[in-house]
């Protein structure tokens, strides 16, 4: 073992003699951390965005300082050993305890200062920055790299499972926010969604040109959208694709959101060893982008988080459903309605009702919440309006023949054994509907028409709830 693991390390005979999952109590120095390990503590996918100000950062180094009996809460620290013909070291991960450790990290790099009016030992050293204080009271700066925290050390354990600590054990009760948790999920997928909604230096990636920010960080595509924190466009494309996937209208919260994260990438998920939906999703990001470029300097004004989605997705329900369809005008088209009927004068939503029932408002009070009520109160307006000049929301048709026959979906349906198609149920015949198996935007050539071989009798409820969605994923949602 090398100096610096026996240095960090009580309980020793414990470590290193074995190749299984451990987890040993200790404690480790400031100077350790900060001089002497090889320590990663902030640069990990299930690591926090920075939350904490200055007088957390601050208050940390007054328990160092001048603390008494109060102690920094333990950490969590993952040792990797990495071993070459001829030599074995140790690399570290700061699983849990960024926000302390980092506090007094970055004091001693120059960037914050002490606390005003803070004295210790008679001493007033308030508002003093590291090298001054190395410089004035020597002592003071080694009792800072000399402090030891309480820490629980993690060995043998895979990436999988730190994040699993991360988020299940150390995070349970806290206040993480869910994209926090989703992000922290190590898999294909949040790698994804998090490289394309911020780009990743270490892999030569940049955003997607629809998620590129300005300079100073704004949107730059998204008009007034104030972002709150780095996640907030990670949660964007995370819901995004969660919509498209399951069919938007469907709805997007918090929980079940999470929950599928967490399953698509765990041992036996869909994306455990193959992100088999990539290229649909930057299919749709590429589609999107020409939708929101379209949008003029007046719209932009109103493309919230939500509005903006649905903007994309219902763009891409039309051009699935009808072939092509013109950016411009259907960006133009689509925010008439908007406004329409949002319009307290024209008061056209006060003879409709919500999808569960109750008195419609304006239009745009739908934009708070993204379930399914709000989502298809949203779809139906806009289908009613869609529907009385189609051309107007840019429509393009590939093919006018939109719906199979009858005799055809009776003939298909005899075929499949009087069966969903997608599901393998039992089907009676009064409750069959004709689906295009591959979406008739698809073309001539990939068979996405309406002919019989691009038939698949399924239930009236399961084509609305598959809706555009990829064939083979629905079929893996519902099997």
């Amino acid at each position: 073992m090398t100096a610096p693991f026996i240095h960090c390390y009580q309980a020793m005979e414990k470590l290193g003699k074995t190749t299984e999952p451990s987890s040993t109590d200790g404690t480790v120095s400031i100077k350790f951390i900060y001089k002497e390990a090889d320590i990663n503590y902030g640069k990990r996918e299930y690591q926090r965005e920075e939350v904490a100000d200055l007088d957390f950062k601050q208050g940390i180094l007054r328990t160092v300082l001048d603390g008494g009996f109060r102690k920094i809460p333990q950490i969590h620290i993952r040792v990797i050993t990495i071993r070459t013909e001829n030599v074995t070291y140790l690399q570290y991960e700061l699983v849990d305890g960024q926000q302390r450790v980092t506090s007094i990290t970055q004091f001693l790099d120059g960037l914050i200062p002490l606390p005003k009016a803070f004295i210790v030992g008679g001493q007033d050293i308030g508002g003093l920055y590291a090298a001054e204080l190395k410089n004035k009271y020597l002592g003071l700066y080694t009792k800072i790299l000399d402090y030891r925290i309480s820490c629980v050390w993690y060995e043998n354990i895979s990436d999988i499972q730190t994040a699993e600590l991360f988020v299940e054990v150390l995070n349970k009760t806290n206040d993480m926010k869910s994209q926090e948790i989703r992000n922290a999920i190590a898999g294909l997928f949040s790698t994804w969604c998090r490289d394309t909604a911020r780009g990743n230096p270490d892999v030569n990636k940049k955003p997607h040109k629809l998620l590129e920010r300005t300079a100073d960080g704004k949107m730059k595509l998204f008009g007034d959208w104030k972002l709150r924190g780095r996640m907030e466009v990670d949660e964007w494309l995370s819901e995004l694709s969660y919509m498209k996937i399951h069919g938007w209208k469907s709805g997007v919260t918090q929980v079940p959101h999470t929950k599928w994260v967490k399953d698509i990438q765990r041992p036996g998920g869909v994306y455990e060893s193959k992100f088999g939906d990539e290229k649909d999703l930057l299919s749709l990001l590429n589609f999107g982008y020409t939708i929101i470029k379209a949008s003029q300097s007046d719209y932009k004004k109103k493309l919230s988080p939500m509005l903006s989605q649905v903007l994309i997705l219902y763009a891409n329900d039309l051009k699935e459903k009808y072939g092509k369809i013109i950016p411009a005008k259907y960006v133009k088209a689509f925010f008439k309605v908007y406004n329409d009927w949002s319009c307290v004068d024209k008061k056209l939503y006060m003879n409709e009702l919500t999808q569960n029932g109750n008195q419609m408002k304006e239009f745009s009070s739908l934009f708070g919440g993204k379930n399914s009520n709000a989502l298809g109160t949203i779809c139906y307006v806009l289908d009613k309006e869609m529907t009385k000049d189609m051309s107007s929301f840019g429509i393009i048709e590939m093919d006018q023949r939109v719906s199979f026959s009858d005799e055809d979906i009776y003939k298909k349906w005899k075929e499949q054994g009087m069966k969903d198609g997608y599901t393998g149920d039992a089907l009676e015949f009064e409750y069959a509907v004709g689906d295009h198996y591959i979406p008739r935007s698809e073309g001539v050539k990939l068979g996405g028409v309406t002919e019989y071989d691009n038939l698949i009798v399924t239930s009236d409820v399961n084509n609305r709830i598959k809706s555009n969605m990829n064939p083979e994923s629905f079929k893996e949602q519902v099997a």
